[in-house]
């Protein structure tokens, strides 16, 4: 999830939209040809979603790092256009390139933007926005919702749902969730307020897919919302104590003893640690000389391992009505966490970051804020949505070439 809302960004997003406020216009010209579509279902792809499908990724979204969403891999696949919102290098923020330091591509500052591309066009099939749960793409104006300035930058004001109406689409991939227990897991505090109600998640999905089906749809592909204990932003509590006992912090950071494995009586194997807590606050304290504390069982920052069954127990929900969704509708379903899974066991997720590499510091899976995917893992994710697209519609979809982890992180 993303906050930008400093005041010198606002006013440059309101200027920077305004190219967006373009008569409505229901001319089908509008909408590019696809003379190279592998299918006539795909002649019109529109992928709705948040930051993940909208390409953001280490803190921040430029037009490369959308040009390498999974969505524009899928769409490329398809052989279709994909039109997007694309932002001008270095970006909107601009990614990190050092996330110890702070350090953006082109030495940017983390409230800057580089506005859009233009000409700009005026059918997007990516409509997806960063920091979007599932209320967002039906309304930007409910008091419970969360537009930000990328909603106007990238929207010019309407909702997702409303401007992949706007591209008639024929086929649609849903990535919508995240978010809605994202906040929880990486603040380290899961209440009633962080987390989406399983009840109102279906109701707001149902009412997303039935306006999507109200149009031309004949098809699409739902994604289920990624576990998001996995991600390597959330280090075990045992981690930080054994850094601890090998010296490797301050002296100044203490880390108690229950956050040590079980054999010394602590609960660390249990729980999880927010690098924007462990790293953001309690290491840059110590840093400075200041004494701090890392206590598993009592800091209200670090996730117990009742949270962290309550986070996973809703995600499981979340994924069951999305799968229930998808059949009853005849749509394809994708379940990304078996994949995601299947890398932290191979070692490919570490479990604490890689002090010593801070270009890979989360490993070569995700991107440099421990949260976002990276190219390479686009790329499977793209490969998971093409087989099941193609059982479900007996398509023939080629995949992308797999990650190269090493060269797509």
């Amino acid at each position: 999830m993303i906050h930008l809302n400093s005041g010198r960004l606002w006013t440059a997003i309101a200027l920077g939209a305004l190219f967006l406020l373009v008569p409505a216009c229901d001319d089908e010209t509008l909408v590019s040809p696809a003379p190279d579509a592998q299918d006539e279902l795909f002649e019109r792809y529109v992928a709705l979603g948040n930051s993940i499908t909208a390409g953001f990724r280490s803190e921040g979204i430029n037009r490369e790092t959308q040009q390498e969403s999974y969505a524009a891999l899928l769409a490329e696949q398809m052989g279709v256009p994909f039109d997007a919102p694309l932002l001008n290098m270095p970006g909107c923020p601009a990614p990190l390139t050092n996330p110890l330091t702070g350090e953006r591509l082109g030495s940017a500052q983390p409230d800057g933007c580089a506005l859009r591309s233009t000409p700009a066009p005026l059918v997007l099939n990516n409509v997806a926005v960063p920091g979007a749960a599932t209320l967002d793409p039906l309304s930007n104006l409910d008091p419970e919702s969360n537009p930000n300035p990328l909603t106007t930058l990238m929207l010019g004001g309407r909702t997702q749902l409303d401007a992949a109406l706007d591209a008639d689409p024929t086929f649609v991939s849903v990535w919508i969730g995240n978010n809605d227990v994202l906040g929880a897991a990486i603040s380290g505090v899961v209440t009633e307020d962080n987390v989406t109600p399983v009840g109102e998640f279906s109701e707001r999905i149902g009412e997303l897919l039935d306006g999507l089906s109200g149009g031309d749809v004949q098809g699409g592909v739902l994604i289920g919302v990624a576990d998001v204990t996995l991600i390597p932003h959330l280090s075990p509590g045992n981690a930080y104590w054994s850094m601890a006992e090998s010296g490797a912090l301050p002296p100044t950071f203490q880390v108690a003893q229950s956050c040590g494995p079980s054999q010394v009586g602590g609960v660390g194997e249990e729980t999880l640690v927010p690098f924007g807590y462990g790293f953001g606050e309690l290491l840059a304290r110590a840093s400075e000389g200041e004494p701090v504390t890392l206590d598993c069982a009592q800091d209200m920052r670090v996730l117990s391992a009742q949270e962290l069954g309550q986070l996973v127990q809703t995600v499981s929900a979340y994924n069951q009505i999305l799968a229930e969704e998808a059949s009853n509708r005849g749509w394809a379903f994708f379940d990304p966490n078996p994949t995601f899974g299947a890398l932290a066991d191979e070692g490919l997720i570490p479990a604490f970051p890689n002090l010593e590499d801070p270009g890979q510091l989360f490993g070569p899976v995700f991107s440099l804020d421990g949260v976002h995917p990276g190219a390479g893992a686009h790329r499977l994710v793209t490969n998971g949505l093409i087989d099941a697209i193609n059982q479900v519609y007996g398509t023939s979809i080629s995949p992308v070439d797999p990650p190269n982890w090493q060269a797509d992180s």
